[in-house]
């Protein structure tokens, strides 16, 4: 494991790829410095390169210290992972090092069975590197089982129907980017409804916060509607 200074970072993005989880949280979760954890030696020297902290480590049991930075992003991460197992060890381990909260969002895998029963995919559903097509309510039971019940989920970016390029037919081949009528097979127009959604956010709550600054991180990332039904008792 490489050697790092923590004191100057106040979070932490898991998984970093290009510095936008870092950007994005600098313009609107508050964070000031953050620190990319990758265990991919050519992803971390592509960080560095592009002038951002980042550091070689297992995002699944890291040797930082606990409580360590305010929150931890794990942005379409989670997916890539081997297994539910694996999830819940990652946001355990996000947990022991965060003192405020936890910032998650990747595929909304929720809408695969809707879909596939209407003749259709999102083309990241048939990525090799998708391995674990974690569903909401998958999540919501990992995060119970680490007792972290104060959380609140979200979906954005709605589908209607099937002419949105990120929609191809079941025949498509695995690994496709968006949809290309000039060498993916035909699709039907087919109105989803109600509409189908391209990603969920979760936020997880670490400990009590005052309600406005709480909210204000609620509102971080644009465009979303909660998911949970039981979301005018949390404040939203």
């Amino acid at each position: 494991m490489d050697t790092m200074k923590l004191d100057d970072f106040d979070f932490i993005d898991f998984g970093s790829s290009k510095g936008g989880c870092i950007e994005f949280a600098k313009a609107r979760l508050g964070g000031v410095r953050g620190l990319g954890i990758d265990i991919d030696p050519k992803k971390v020297k592509a960080m560095r390169d592009n002038g951002y902290d980042c550091l070689r480590d297992d995002i699944t049991a890291s040797g930082l210290s606990s409580k360590s930075v305010r929150f931890v992003m794990m942005s379409h991460i989670l997916e890539h992972l081997p297994s539910l197992e694996s999830v819940q060890e990652v946001i355990s381990e996000a947990a022991r090092l965060a003192r405020d909260f936890l910032f998650i969002q990747g595929p909304y895998f929720d809408a695969d069975n809707l879909l596939e029963k209407l003749g259709f995919r999102f083309f990241w559903s048939k990525w090799t590197g998708h391995r674990c097509h974690l569903t909401t309510s998958q999540l919501r039971d990992v995060l119970l089982r680490l007792q972290l019940s104060d959380h609140w989920m979200f979906v954005r970016q709605p589908v209607v129907d099937s002419s949105d390029p990120s929609i191809h037919p079941l025949g498509s081949p695995v690994n496709s980017l968006e949809y290309n009528p000039e060498i993916h097979p035909p699709k039907p127009l087919c109105t989803f409804s109600p509409p189908v959604f391209k990603e969920m956010v979760c936020y997880v709550r670490l400990r009590p916060m005052p309600k406005e600054a709480w909210e204000e991180i609620l509102r971080a990332r644009r465009g979303c509607q909660p998911l949970d039904t039981d979301a005018s008792d949390k404040g939203l």
